[in-house]
């Protein structure tokens, strides 16, 4: 019997976590316990379309993957730690993309699949489900310009490439989910928020995290540093978005950004963009098989997103952009660093012009979730709420998981043209979704 990449790779990495289910390094300020895996963050709240459907994200799953450890896929453009004992990404900027895979852990060492089956279908949880790093693999790095991957003397693209495109093939789902994290967060989270997001999505697709180098301070953002790093990151974006849809059979790559990725992403797209001004919007679908780019609470600038959009709706077969009205941090970060309302804020003006560039935006599709939230009895609040609150991970699940429109999706549309919200209804409204199978929710 042969052995594939995967299953090397798969060998290697655990190899690498030797004793995860032993001891446990805790980060970010918490108490260094030893120095095994390492403890990132807990497991994010059950998306309700779960628990008013009676499913789980883990149910069809067949036997030989039933593995509380998930491998997800990382590029980055920050620089490797000097570190003998373990790979880690530094805050330093690096003029190369790094990649590899990263093996992420869910829950402790008592906790079984069936266990963590169960703490997955449920909004409510008797205890935390820790998400730690058990191991990680750097394949090598490859040099980027603005045109895309330059050629890779070592061959580290092609054989990644080769591994993300057997994932694929052995996949449920044909698509990939790219990641691309907020300010003041580390390689570490980048790649567990990847894992979680891929977990809660029903383990079938390929998953990679995108992490550029911000550093851990709210301080370097907000003066203006790490935002620049946020747009000198773009063009690293793009060069991974070519290298997949050159060198894989990817059905789909799909784009979720939080925050100040949003900028990342909405300059890395306009940058794709032009790089063939005489293609139409078919011809770009054709190349590069960008399906759903999902901004969550973004912390782009209207006026800048707008300027954007054309581009965006060009590339992605749907552009999703979620708002609130009380994103206490996207309303500091408008007073304090300058620049329009941000477009995860539910309340944007739009001059003539901008309201005409918009409404020809065929693919936006903006969800405000703060709308209704007077008969509903509560408003979806916060920077975190596309992942901590359950009524907005569900759409983030289906708008990206399956090809249902937003009406489809429990949603209801606004007097206004593209803008959707959430109805008091809205779990009844995803008991409809229970019907089809799951390859019927990619029609």
């Amino acid at each position: 019997m042969s052995i594939g990449k995967s299953e090397i790779f798969r060998a290697r990495l655990l190899h690498l976590s030797s004793g995860f289910y032993r001891c446990t390094l805790l980060l970010a300020g918490v108490v260094a316990v030893s120095t095994c895996a390492v403890y990132v963050e807990p497991l994010m709240p059950t998306p309700i379309i779960y628990e008013v459907n009676e499913f789980g994200p883990l149910d069809g799953i067949p036997p030989d993957e039933h593995w509380n450890l998930r491998r997800v896929y990382y590029a980055t453009t920050r620089t490797r730690d000097d570190d003998l004992q373990r790979i880690d990404y530094s805050n330093t900027e690096s003029d190369e993309v790094s990649i590899g895979m990263s093996l992420i852990g869910f829950g402790n060492e008592n906790m079984t699949w069936e266990d963590l089956s169960e703490v997955s279908r449920r909004t409510k949880r008797d205890s935390v489900v820790p998400l730690s790093v058990a191991g990680i693999m750097e394949v090598g790095r490859y040099p980027y310009d603005s045109a895309g991957p330059l050629p890779d003397k070592d061959g580290a693209t092609n054989w990644l490439m080769a591994d993300i495109s057997e994932s694929i093939d052995s996949s449920r789902d044909k698509d990939i989910l790219i990641y691309v994290h907020g300010a003041k967060v580390n390689f570490y989270n980048a790649s567990v928020f990847a894992a979680q997001l891929d977990h809660f999505m029903g383990r079938d697709m390929t998953s990679i995290a995108f992490s550029w180098p911000t550093r851990q301070n709210i301080f370097a953002y907000v003066m203006g540093d790490d935002k620049e790093r946020a747009y000198r990151a773009a063009t690293a974006l793009n060069s991974l978005i070519i290298l997949l849809a050159e060198k894989t059979d990817a059905r789909r790559i799909n784009i979720l950004t939080w925050s100040a990725g949003g900028r990342l992403v909405a300059s890395a797209l306009a940058q794709l963009r032009e790089l063939h001004p005489k293609e139409n919007s078919e011809q770009l679908s054709a190349r590069y098989h960008l399906g759903v780019v999902y901004f969550a609470a973004a912390d782009v600038p209207g006026d800048e997103f707008i300027e954007a959009l054309p581009a965006m709706n060009d590339l992605a077969q749907r552009v999703v952009v979620t708002g609130s009205s009380k994103d206490d941090a996207l309303e500091s970060a408008r007073i304090f660093m300058g620049g329009s309302t941000r477009v995860g804020q539910s309340s944007i003006e739009l001059s003539d012009e901008q309201r005409e560039t918009v409404l020809r935006a065929n693919r936006l599709e903006y969800v405000n979730l703060s709308k209704g939230h007077e008969s509903r009895g509560f408003d979806i609040t916060g920077h975190r709420y596309w992942f901590n609150h359950p009524w907005a991970s569900s759409d983030v699940l289906l708008a990206i998981r399956t090809d249902l429109d937003p009406a489809e999706r429990g949603l209801q549309q606004s007097d206004l043209p593209l803008v959707w919200w959430m109805p008091d209804d809205y779990p009844e409204r995803l008991k409809r979704v229970r019907q089809f199978s799951t390859d019927e929710l990619r029609r």
